[in-house]
């Protein structure tokens, strides 16, 4: 029998090859000038910020661009980017790109609708935080990558250099007023990129799926996307160009997104934000290290769902006659081998954390990111973290 829950996500979703056309018509309903919001220059270089501006400047919409964001996006950058923007006189805000692009739209769509450095909204890292308001600007995302869900989503993430943080800002006042899911915007990633930005869908429906917030409709959204990722993940690595893999991709992606929204993420991303926030690593990298060592301190806590794991990267149908021991490992076993078939088997030490660094990320783990630590089926303190960290190091 079905419990009872909730369930909203209010983002429409745009979904398509090609469909990235539409943005001049569909901005037009939010304002007159839009700040576009990229990481580095690839945008540029491969003349995807200014098909956008044609795009949107065809329907009357004038447009800025700001690139000064890294893939950490970092709350001096945010605060840049909306004292820029306010400066040009916009009134929207897009992201395009990956996560940290949307992340760092939404953010800057913040600050500028509420005249506050972005930090003072980082509940669990200053005291009274500010609330996220309706002033916050609308916001459009554009996604680039198969990945982070930011395009659904309302959170977003921001790093803080000085304090080694990395917290997630979460407000129904961060959701897209509209996603933009082009698949043709994703062929050009490479391998590596694809490999490391795939394996957070399959994190977040993991999470989502096991979460204590996890939901009938999250369910059915994470077993989907799991059986997408475990299918199409491998063959967009090797081929980049491969459309039906990027499509299915980007809905697995998508439908990551909504879960995540609701049933949130648990003990493994709580960690990968802390390592993130002191050791400026690639998250999906991080995940793919992490991943393998907290499903297995959690899956016995929720083995109606772990056990069901290896079935669905395999897109299984039927339940294998195996004990339920049996069932839980092969889930284990079949994240290695999405690991090692594309190519992000590594240790964290070879990311660059240093072996000192593990008990503070463990500290911020169950400090700043406990929220998610909460809803993981297994209570984990600091030491069960930090025992979990060496052994992956």
């Amino acid at each position: 029998m079905l419990g009872r829950f909730d369930y909203q996500v209010p983002v429409r979703v745009i979904f398509g090859a090609g469909r990235v056309s539409e943005i001049g018509a569909i901005a037009k309903a939010y304002g007159k000038k839009a700040l576009i919001v990229a990481t580095g220059t690839s945008s540029m270089r491969n003349g995807l910020i200014g098909r956008l501006q044609v795009y949107l400047s065809v329907e009357g919409i004038q447009s800025e661009y700001f690139n000064e964001v890294s893939p950490n996006p970092t709350s001096f950058q945010i605060d840049k980017g909306a004292g820029f923007a306010m400066e040009k006189g916009c009134d929207m805000v897009i992201g395009l790109g990956g996560g940290s692009a949307i992340d760092a739209a939404k953010a800057i769509a913040v600050v500028m609708g509420h005249g506050k450095p972005i930090w003072n909204f980082a509940a669990g890292c200053v005291e009274n935080p500010l609330e996220i308001t309706e002033k916050t600007l609308p916001i459009i995302a554009v996604t680039t990558t198969s990945g982070t869900g930011s395009h659904i989503t309302c959170y977003s993430v921001v790093s803080n250099e000085e304090t080694r943080q990395k917290p997630g800002l979460g407000s129904p006042n961060l959701y897209p007023r509209v996603a933009f899911v082009d698949p043709e915007l994703m062929v050009t990633m490479p391998p590596k990129t694809t490999a490391a930005t795939g394996f957070d869908v399959f994190a977040h429906s993991l999470e989502a799926y096991t979460s204590n917030l996890s939901t009938p409709i999250t369910d059915l959204y994470c077993e989907e996307a799991i059986r997408l990722v475990g299918r199409y993940l491998p063959r967009a690595v090797k081929d980049g160009t491969d459309i039906e893999a990027r499509t299915a991709l980007a809905f697995a992606d998508t439908l990551a997104g909504f879960s995540i929204t609701v049933a949130v993420v648990t003990l493994c991303h709580a960690a990968a934000h802390a390592v993130g926030g002191i050791c400026h690593t690639v998250h999906g990298e991080v995940l793919a290290v992490l991943t393998p060592y907290f499903a297995e301190f959690s899956m016995k806590s929720r083995p109606e769902k772990y056990k069901k794991l290896g079935m669905l990267l395999r897109n299984e149908a039927v339940l294998a006659d195996k004990s339920e021991d049996d069932l839980l490992n092969d889930g284990i076993s079949e994240i290695l081998k999405l690991v090692v078939d594309i190519g992000l088997e590594t240790r964290l030490n070879r990311l660059g954390i240093k072996a000192h660094d593990l008990e503070a990320i463990a500290r911020d783990t169950v400090g700043y990111m406990s929220g998610a630590v909460a809803l993981d089926p297994r209570k984990a303190g600091m030491e069960e973290v930090l025992n979990i960290l060496k052994e992956a190091y």
